[in-house]
């Protein structure tokens, strides 16, 4: 899985986020972060759902037991920058609780793949909503 995503990878960065936009039946977005402990500037690619306040991304590490460091970087700075359809934006992360968890997860999993992943993880899959930062 390691070596596909790479390729995907590689596909995203030549293009400039042109190529690549799906990745197992789900949009993807590119995500910048700035690293919570190190500070320097992190980037990874994400599979989305578009909701009415932006993207909503799932903190499901592919299953691992514990958060992925994206959703430790955004809970020390929820600022970052994402790439959509090739276009760069500034974003503001909130993290999502109860009822509006609920609904998205409930979008997650019908997408497949993500119940899988919960439990397996056996922890509460953050969920993120990237809403534009209109500072």
């Amino acid at each position: 899985m390691r070596f596909v995503w790479r390729l995907h990878r590689l596909a995203w960065d030549v293009s400039g986020g042109r190529l690549g936009r799906r990745a197992a039946g789900l949009p993807v977005l590119e995500l910048v972060t700035k690293g919570h402990k190190s500070g320097e500037r992190r980037s990874i690619l994400i599979n989305y759902i578009a909701t009415p306040t932006g993207p909503a991304i799932a903190g499901s590490n592919a299953g691992a037991p514990y958060d992925p460091a994206w959703a430790k970087n955004l809970r020390a700075n929820p600022q970052a920058r994402m790439r959509v359809e090739g276009r760069w934006s500034e974003v503001k992360a909130r993290f999502l609780e109860s009822e509006e968890w609920d609904r998205v997860w409930g979008q997650f999993t019908e997408q497949g793949g993500y119940a899988d992943y919960a439990r397996t993880a056996g922890r509460r899959i953050p969920l993120v909503v990237l809403e534009q930062d209109l500072r």
